[in-house]
């Protein structure tokens, strides 16, 4: 790394906890800014919307943050349309939206340099503007549509509590031949975007979204004896979600994409501590690290582990690391920025990518 890049990195990393630090005070203060110069807003809102209100804040500030410290305005777009979908399905005014967000936009601008607020205005005033247009930019779009017909089913099966009828639907038609992979490029994973589309768009809860979450985890789990049938290549592999990610469903997909093609899998799951992850690594000395982050404000974990795992002793010779996940679908230079050697769309391109890297 030269000089200088270390330096934007360092100046990077003390503007992203700077940003951090103000999700302690400013929440409060921006709807305090809100109610002086909308009474009719303080005269209505009950002490639950004030909360979610200012959990808003805090929200936009992570997002915020992590998306400068990456200087990837793309992140903070799709969070904002994000943000846009969610609160309209809620009724709630884009014009209330904006004026909150310009409110903090100003009250950030006050507490930063102006060569910092340089880096923050050019991630922050693009997506403004989407609050105010119909222009959409996310990374995956609506698939409501374009769902095969198994998929349908098995979609309506979850959104119902029809757990065993999904199984039964997935494991009767691998029995009948089936291939694994195709069920889960074409069921498992639009299904999992479509549930999280229904979420965004407040038409399911949270409760019903982790329902159906677990209920495709539990059909992956039944599948395990149809995946190991693969001539073995004397390959190994690691995967493993990012400190503070829960969202593993992703980095099972991919685990289980290679298992299919004869590699060794070592699958350590969600949340995993930095120092534990290497150790592993240490012990299995696999060719191949899978690294997933779902979530925005997880990206700086990952450049970290990447980093930590890079420079760690006693590491495979020739050790090739890949990222994935929804920020690295919505950036797509950014697996380069946090040190990877490569990324992936969808477990597929991962295996077939890793069979390149990798030759015995």
């Amino acid at each position: 790394m030269t000089h200088t890049n270390k330096s934007m990195v360092d100046n990077n990393d003390i503007l992203n906890k700077k940003l951090l630090g103000l999700k302690i005070s400013l929440p409060a203060i921006i709807l305090a800014d809100h109610f002086r110069i909308r009474p009719d807003m303080q005269n209505s809102y009950s002490e639950h919307q004030i909360e979610n209100y200012q959990k808003d804040i805090s929200w936009v500030l992570t997002f915020l943050s992590e998306a400068v410290w990456a200087g990837q305005p793309a992140l903070f777009d799709e969070f904002i349309s994000w943000l846009k979908i969610f609160l309209s399905s809620l009724h709630v005014p884009m014009k209330d939206v904006r004026e909150s967000l310009e409110l903090l936009k100003n009250r950030i601008n006050d507490a930063c340099t102006p060569e910092e607020n340089t880096m923050i205005n050019t991630v922050f005033d693009p997506a403004l503007e989407l609050l105010t247009t119909k222009k959409e930019k996310t990374a995956i779009p609506s698939i409501e549509q374009e769902l095969q017909p198994m998929a349908r089913k098995y979609l309506d099966h979850l959104l119902k509590g029809q757990r065993n009828e999904a199984m039964y639907l997935i494991m009767n038609t691998v029995s009948q031949g089936a291939p694994i992979k195709d069920i889960y490029l074409t069921v498992f994973q639009p299904v999992q975007y479509e549930i999280g589309r229904l979420w965004q768009t407040n038409k399911i809860s949270v409760a019903q979204e982790h329902y159906c979450t677990g209920a495709t985890q539990l059909v992956m789990s039944q599948l395990y004896p149809y995946l190991f049938t693969g001539e073995k290549k004397n390959k190994k592999m690691v995967a493993t979600c990012v400190p503070g990610e829960l969202h593993e469903i992703g980095a099972r997909m991919v685990t289980d994409f290679f298992e299919m093609e004869g590699w060794d899998t070592y699958y350590l799951g969600a949340s995993n501590p930095i120092e534990g992850v290497i150790r592993y690594i240490q012990d299995i000395q696999p060719q191949f690290v899978a690294i997933s982050a779902t979530m925005t404000f997880h990206v700086s974990a990952v450049q970290e582990m990447v980093h930590q795992i890079k420079k760690a002793p006693g590491m495979p010779d020739n050790l090739k690391i890949m990222v994935g996940g929804y920020p690295f679908l919505v950036a797509r230079q950014l697996w380069k920025q946090v040190g990877a050697d490569a990324y992936a769309t969808n477990a597929l391109d991962a295996v077939n990518l890793a069979n390149k890297m990798v030759v015995q």
